[in-house]
């Protein structure tokens, strides 16, 4: 017992020690330090500090990727891209009976943790784990059944590009359930970012922003539960529709079948 102390003080005071660097560290002109921290620790988790605290997380989130899960209402049958995955801790105890997984990262850090997580999966081919772009994502069009996203929306630097990115790879009638940031009071502040360098949005401009993307049968509600501090918005794919082939004018008719 007496060791385990000892063993999480230092791991709290190398953490510390870390964070102090990060905040006293010069990033892009213009970040202030809560902003860089945030950035580096889980936006784009990097060092020692994104290391620990993608391992946090995953432990963090469980009530929030819970709630995530009886939201999206999993089949076997479907196929599930996670964006914004992380170490994948959502895909391994919520996904386990889904076809085929997904997933997609920024940072080197939760790519690997995730990349261990799902060995098996990965061995077994029905999952795959991607170092990539949120916003250049490199699936096909109509690949997926179902996109979710937590805490995603929140850090990338275009979130319409995002969303759209997250419309195209969805295949007509697929759904989308996302995190769309802390609600907000003040309606004014909406599409602006707060001292941690994290978007916020009212409902009403939530819901803009996901059918500017192309997303129909939109909806957005305040957090579900007192766990899940995030605004949560569902939309889905629309099917095209059939274009009708021209009706065949009796003169037409005529010249080809003559």
């Amino acid at each position: 017992m007496r060791r385990f102390v000892f063993l999480a003080v230092g791991v709290a005071a190398a953490v510390a020690g870390v964070a102090i660097g990060v905040i006293r560290s010069r990033g892009p002109s213009g970040e202030g330090w809560r902003e860089r921290l945030m950035r580096t620790s889980v936006g784009l988790p990097s060092g020692p500090l994104g290391w620990v605290f993608t391992w946090q997380m995953a432990f963090e989130h469980r009530r929030a990727y819970a709630t995530m899960a009886r939201e999206l209402d999993l089949q076997p049958d479907d196929d599930l891209l996670d964006v914004g995955c992380g170490s994948a801790a959502f895909l391994q105890r919520h996904a386990a009976h889904v076809r085929h997984v997904a997933g997609l990262d920024a940072s080197e850090i939760p790519v690997g943790m995730a990349r261990q997580r799902l060995a098996d999966r990965l061995a077994a081919g029905t999952a795959e784990i991607v170092l990539g772009d949120a916003m250049a994502m490199p699936w096909p069009d109509d690949r997926f059944s179902i996109v979710t996203a937590y805490v995603l929306l929140e850090y990338v630097p275009d979130p319409l590009k995002a969303l759209s990115e997250m419309h195209r790879v969805l295949r007509p009638g697929g759904r989308a359930v996302l995190s769309f940031g802390f609600p907000i009071k003040d309606a004014s502040l909406s599409g602006t970012k707060n001292a941690w360098g994290l978007w916020r949005w009212s409902e009403a401009d939530a819901r803009r922003l996901m059918e500017e993307a192309g997303f129909g049968d939109v909806a957005v509600s305040p957090p579900p539960t007192w766990e899940f501090s995030l605004q949560l918005a569902r939309g889905t794919k629309q099917a095209s529709p059939l274009v009708a082939e021209p009706a065949e004018t009796p003169a037409l008719a005529h010249a080809t079948r003559g």
